[in-house]
Parts: C-alpha cells; structure tokens; sequence
C-alpha cells in the first residue's frame, strides 16, 4: 500500500472510529438506569418470613432424590406380582405374602440360591453413586428357611461387574427374622453402580428391607442426600411447607393419601403407599419426623398441608369428617405436643423429646376452587371443612396459624368468598414470564385489614425452555420484587415446585434438577437463593427512571385452526373460517390432520357426511385444517354435539405446532367452566376471563369465536360465552426496589433488566451516603439460556464492578442486558 493510500485508510478508520464512538455515546445517553435512593425516607417493614420453601414429592424428589436411600423397592412392596427393580443372580426370586417380618410389610423376597455365590441386585434409581473413600451403610432384614447360608457378601460393582466395594458378613443366623448391618468403603467411584447381595452357600431365604446409605445431611440418621440438602440450605428458607401439593391429597381413594402415621417410626414398619397423583409408589422413608426434622436442620419454621377429606376422585362427607380431624391434631401433638402427652411421646422415641413446634398449618391444598356441592374440582363444602378444622386446631393449638385455600386456576383475582375467620390466605400462580411481569404492583392495593397473603406456589410454567430459562427467572424476579414492596401484606412466599430427577419426570420446569451423581440449579433457583440473602428488614424510598428502546415484537405470520377433545366423544362440523369479514376455503374435516405425535393423543376420529367425530376417552385428541392463513382479526365458527364423556369441546385456533396453539376449552374442568387456554413451547396456561358453563348430551351447539389482536371473545347459540385477552409475552422494561438493613446499616438495591440492551446505571443516595459496595449479576446472552447437566454454572451468579463517587453519595455501574442486579451497599 502506497503512503497516501496508507494515510487516507488511517484517517477513514479514524473517522469511523469517532462516529462509533459517538453512537455508543448517543445510545448511552439515551438508554440509562438511574436510580435515586432516599435512605431516610422509610416505608414498610419486611416480614421476616418472606421467602420459604415449598417440598412436594413429586418428579421423584424424595425416594431416588432428597432421601438418600440407594435401593430401589426396598421392602418389595412396589408390585404384588413380581420384585420390580430386583435382579436374579443365578437364583430364583419371587414375592411372598406370608410368614412376614411384621404387620405393616405385604411382601417380602424369596431367594432360592442352589449354588455357591447365587444372590440378588439392585440397580437403585438410575444407578447407584459410588464415590471412592465412601463409606456405605447397609441393613437388611433375612429370615432362613433352608439350608445353611455362610457368609453373605455385599458388593457395589459397575453394569460390567467390576467391583467398586464390598464386605463379607458373618452372621450368626438364627431362627425367625434377624436385622442384619454392615458398611461397604468403595474403593473406586462409579456414578451407575449396581448392588449385589450373595450367599456363600446353597440355600433358600426371605429377605425384607433391604436399605444402602451413603453419608447424609448433618449426619442424620435416614436423613437426607447431602448435595440436594445443601442447596436447600443454601436458600435460606424461613419456613418449610411440607409434605405437598396433590401428593397430599391423593388419587382415587382415601389410602392414596398422605396419612402422617405412617410415615413415622423405624423404617421397617412404614409400608409406604402409592404417590396416586404423579404416579410412582414411595416408601415413605422422608416422613413426617424426618420433615420436621429438615426443617429444624435448616433453621425453617414448619408449615404442615394437612388432608381435609379430599382426595382427586373422591371426599369423606361431613358429618364423617372427624378421624381426619383427628389426625390433623395427632400430628400437631407430635410435632408440638409435651413428652406426657401420646404423640409427644412417641416422638421423644423416635429420637427428638423437644417439640418441633409446627407454626402453620395449611387446611386442604387447592380445595376451594368452584365447585362446593359436587366436589367435581376437589371442593366439596371448602369452607364448612375449614371451620371444623380450624376450631378444632385453634381450640388445641392457639398458637398454630391457619392458611386457608382460595382459587388455584381459573382467575387472576382469588378471594375468600366467606366469612370464616383465616390467618393467611394461599394463592398460586402458574403463568408465563410477562405474566409475573405485569403483576409487579399486585399487591400494593390489597386490604391491609384482611388476611395475610401467602404465594404458596408460583413458578413460570409456560415459556420456560427446557429445563427452566434466564426469561422465566426474571419474570419472577420481577414478580418478588413487587412481594418485597408489600411484604407488611405479602409475608411469606415459594417457588413451586423445587426438585425435579432427570430420569423421572412428571413436571417442568423445577428449580433444582439431578440424577444420582449430579445437581444443579435453574436460574429460578438463583433467584431463590439470591432474593432472600439480599433483602433489608424494611423498604425505603427509590425512584427508577430509565430510557432503553424497545424491539418491535415478531408477528405470528400463518396459523391454523381445528378441534379438540379432552376425555370426552364429541360432533363438528359446518367449520367456517373468515379473515377481515372474507372466507377462507377449508378442507373438508375428512382431510383433517393431526395436531399432536403422541400416540396417547390421538383418540378414534372419524369422518361421514362432512361430520367430524371422535369416540374415545383420549386427552388432548387434536384435529387441525390443513390450511394456513394470516391476520390479527379474524371469526372462526363451527358446529359441535357432546356425544359423551366428562367434558365437552375445545376449538383449536392460533395453531402454529403441537407446541405452540390456543383453545377455548367449552365446559371444561369436568364440563363446569369455559375458558381460552394458551400453550407455548409445550406449556400451557389458563387465560383470565373464565366462567362457569355446562353443555348437554346430544344437543347441536353454534360456536363462534372472534379474534382481533390480543382480544378474544367466544359465543356459543349466539351467547357471550367467554372475554379476554391475550397479552404480548414479550419481556420489556427495567424494574427495581431498595431495601435497608436497619441493623447493621447495609443497603439492597435490586434491578431486573429485562431488555436486549445493556445501559450505564448509577444510584444516587440521599439520606446516607455509601462507604464502600458490591455487586453481583445473574445474566446471559440472551434470555433463553439455561443452565444443563453437561453445563450447570451457564447462568449462575457472578460478580460486577461497582464504581463510589461523590464522597460515596453516587454508585456507578454497567447494567447488562437480560440481567438479574442486585447492589449491597455498606452505609457510613
């Protein structure tokens, strides 16, 4: 290159580094965070038990998750017919109903081993972890009944048979049923170890409870995986809610449900039961005294969900109520009750004479929704069941307060529709992003004079990614903040639900995922633990200004429409589709695809005389129109009959995939209530707007539905049927809060920046000026990131620079796009 042409380049890189400059200069003026904090300026004080935890066995979270038993169907109880999870090692097995070891068992294992080294194995849940150095612990139940057994040689071996570990037992055996210990130290690591038990000699035995330990959470005897534990611990919880959720309440009968009694004592003689409503049985290893337990391990007050009768399917009449009474106040005497009393002493003898002093007691979970006469949404006589409990237990237990149930679906807006007294109110909310978002001044218009407000369970269930995303946890950051503004109302709060094993999933997403070896947090769960160690005892003033353009949101550009089923046999036809007022050419509903790939899905439809009919009891049995069209406005008719089944139609709009669709559900939630439902990326979620409704058998109904934008309005016979909306879910904006530490002088200053563009911020401090500050950041790329097993620490939290000025009057920092800020300021 010539020098002139050299000297012509430079000055062009010149210029056009000055013009950059200059426009990020521009952008940086115009999109800015600044924040004035008035520290003197006081408001509300912070309930100290703002932020809690809510545990729920589902999604395996307790057997083959938070409790550390390794062995599979221990006790042989998970299937009458054959030892499910026990493997024949050159012997016979088979379950056996008689000469048990106790009352409570219903099976225990018959081993016939005709050759020396002839046994069993376990694979655990998913594989064993075996860490080298570990010591294991083991106990089993064995009961000879031919032949002379020798020695028995437990061994922890890989899927190859290598071994990792074992001990050989010399045990002296005796007639009838002996506990048998001993400890396996491995001495190489595997992650998907399987347990063997052999027998040096020929012989045949019965075996029961049959249990492994690794070392557990504070060393707590049937306690608690450590790794699990930890980062329970690690959130700082308040308060505990135990032991669920639809876990409690059961499915089908009355034994499906949670009965505290029998989760207490040795391990032995706890039977375990069916987890009806997520579908796997439990041995109920972590029962009510280890829940207790965990709670006062982590320095959380207990907060206990008791069953008031109800179960999915099913309800005890009132005037049959009382032994479910009886057992809520058996449970509060264990837990609370004197040594001299029965239940206190039963509790001092399984190794805890203090009281665990059960504070809250929750009557029912989700069973007052709407329909109290027929119990068709878990709701039979809601209030007359909460007054019986509740004066039983005030009359007992003074000092336990009482949580009561409102609407957990179909409204925005839940109240407690009698004049019963209530301590504290339980709302749950399972929405999308811009959902929690746009609740961030919820609470501030609530009665101060009314009860305390709990969100017992709330978590981003829609637009979520996979395992849980940077946009769902910031939806909720938002969302929490607003809860801190109105914590003198808002007093306490969880996230639902918190554990999730990878192999056995019932519910997405969770904010704590693992298999047998590895754990790891969502975003959400970040939140969680960021949220409750970065908060004052009270707010203060703060004022947010802030200027960052916004992206003009993506169109939906095609989309299709269609019918749907839910357990129910219904009719179409006549379906009419008009965009601006002008038809839209249909197929004929023989030429109908279907709108969802499971095979569980896809129901009987056929197709004569330009009827479309489906005859079997699937759920979510889609049919969709070939044809694509566009447009925000838009009318959609069709004919429908109800032929049979438990609900009635679901007409199919919005529909991009099986993923990505809306409904209006008509005579929904057991042919009782009508509303529009949206899924997206597989989640789906109940739109505001629902309203009791009801469709006959055999009768031919008009249905129309008309779109335009966000709004949605649906008739049916020419009758208003349902009104609402479909708001954008795109996430805009920046919120934020301050919070002061009166005690120790130390300021919060919280920001969620949910926008695309990352900005300058600066906080100005009136009142108190700043001796020195830190800052910590959760963030990512872009808010669809998540954090996986393969990398856990993607979206975790990470320090920022924080930049004093002005005598400590100023806070300087950068405000990074999709990001989660809180700022900790030590005042002088």
């Amino acid at each position: 290159m010539q020098l002139k042409q050299l000297k012509q380049y430079t000055m062009k890189m010149k210029k056009n580094l000055v013009l950059c400059l200059l426009a990020f200069a521009f952008v940086s003026l115009q999109a800015q965070v600044n924040i004035k904090v008035d520290v003197a300026q006081k408001g509300i004080e912070i309930s100290p038990t703002l932020y809690g935890i809510f545990y729920e066995d589902i999604n395996y979270a307790s057997d083959g998750g938070l409790y550390a038993e390794l062995i599979r169907n221990r006790s042989f109880e998970y299937d009458a017919e054959k030892p499910e999870h026990w493997k024949a090692e050159r012997s016979e097995i088979s379950l056996v109903s008689d000469d048990l070891l106790n009352e409570k068992q219903g099976h225990a294992l018959l081993v016939k081993s005709p050759i020396p080294g002839a046994g069993i194995s376990n694979p655990g849940y998913w594989g064993i972890n075996v860490v080298s150095g570990t010591q294991y612990k083991l106990s089993f139940w064995v009961k000879v009944l031919h032949g002379k057994p020798g020695s028995v040689l437990a061994r922890l071996a890989t899927k190859s048979d290598h071994t990792l570990g074992a001990t050989a037992i010399d045990v002296k055996f005796r007639k009838g049923w002996q506990k048998v210990e001993a400890n396996i130290v491995a001495t190489e690591s595997d992650p998907q170890a399987v347990f063997h038990l052999t027998f040096q000699n020929p012989c045949s035995v019965l075996l029961d409870v049959v249990s492994l330990f690794p070392p557990t959470y504070k060393g707590r005897e049937n306690g608690c995986r450590i790794d699990l534990a930890e980062k329970l611990e690690a959130l700082h919880p308040a308060f505990m809610r135990f032991p669920g959720g639809c876990y409690v309440e059961g499915n089908h009968k009355p034994e499906n449900a949670y009965h505290w009694e029998r989760t207490v004592g040795p391990i032995e003689r706890r039977p375990g039961h069916m987890n009806a409503n997520w579908g796997y049985p439990t041995t109920d290893g972590l029962g009510f005294h280890e829940f207790l337990q965990l709670a006062e391990d982590l320095g959380a007050k207990p907060l206990y969900v008791v069953n008031i009768g109800i179960w999915h399917g099913g309800c005890t009449p009132l005037n049959e109520l009382q032994p479910w009474i009886d057992e809520c106040l058996g449970a509060l005497e264990y837990a609370n009750g004197p040594v001299t009393s029965h239940y206190g002493k039963m509790r001092a003898e399984n190794g805890h004479p203090e009281p665990f002093n059960i504070a809250y007691i929750e009557i029912g979970n989700e069973n007052y929704n709407y329909h109290m006469e027929d119990n068709s949404d878990q709701s039979d006589h809601y209030p007359e069941r909460f007054r019986m409990f509740y004066d039983a237990i005030k009359a007992r237990f003074p000092e336990v307060q009482c949580i009561g149930n409102v609407e957990s679906w179909g409204t925005d807006y839940p109240k407690w529709r009698n004049n019963n007294p209530v301590d504290i109110l339980d709302e749950h909310y399972y929405r999308n992003p811009a959902w929690f978002v746009g609740q961030y001044n919820r609470f501030d218009n609530y009665d101060r004079k009314g009860p305390i407000i709990y969100p017992g369970e709330y978590a981003v269930t829609q637009g979520y990614g996979t395992t849980g995303n940077l946009n769902a946890s910031m939806g909720e950051a938002v969302f929490m903040l607003g809860m801190e503004n109105n914590a003198d109302i808002v007093r306490m709060s969880s996230y639902a639900p918190i554990f999730v094993n990878e192999n056995g999933i019932q519910w997405r997403p969770d904010m704590i995922r693992f298999n047998s070896s590895q754990s790891f947090g969502t975003p959400s769960y970040w939140v969680q633990q960021l949220f409750p160690t970065h908060i004052g005892n009270r707010v203060v003033k703060s004022d947010l200004q802030w200027n960052i353009p916004q992206k003009e949101e993506a169109s939906m550009t095609s989309f299709g429409v269609g019918v749907a089923t839910w357990k129910t046999q219904a009719t179409y036809r006549n379906p009419q589709l008009l965009i601006e007022g002008a038809e839209v050419q249909l197929s004929d509903m023989k030429n109908w695809t279907s709108g969802n790939s499971k095979p569980e899905y896809q129901g009987n439809w056929s197709a004569t005389d330009g009827t479309l009919r489906q005859t079997s009891n699937a759920e979510e049995s889609m049919r969709v129109c070939p044809e694509r069209a566009s447009g925000k406005r838009y009318t959609y008719k069709v004919q429908a009959r109800k032929d049979g089944g438990a609900e009635a139609f679901m007409i199919v709009f919005n529909y991009v995939d099986e993923k990505n669709f809306d409904w209006l559900n008509l005579g929904g939630w057991g042919n009782t209530r009508t509303s529009v439902e949206t899924t997206m990326t597989g989640s789906r979620n109940t739109l505001d707007g629902a309203r009791n409704d009801h469709y006959d058998v055999g009768k031919w109904y008009d249905i129309q539905l008309d779109v335009d934008g966000e709004d949605i309005t649906a008739f049916v016979d020419g009758r208003q049927v349902y009104k609402g909306k479909k708001r954008s879910t795109q996430l805009y904006g920046v919120y934020a809060n301050s919070t002061l530490d009166e005690k120790t002088g130390t300021l919060y200053t919280k920001i969620v920046n949910l926008c695309d563009t990352g900005t300058k911020g600066t906080i100005e401090l009136t009142g108190g000026t700043a001796a020195k500050a830190e800052m910590v950041r959760l963030a990512g790329m872009t808010g669809d990131d998540e954090n996986t097993m393969q990398y856990p620490n993607n979206i975790v939290p990470r320090p920022a620079k924080v930049v004093t000025s002005d005598s400590g009057r100023k806070l300087i920092f950068d405000v990074a796009p999709f990001s989660i800020n809180i700022i900790t300021s030590k005042l002088k």
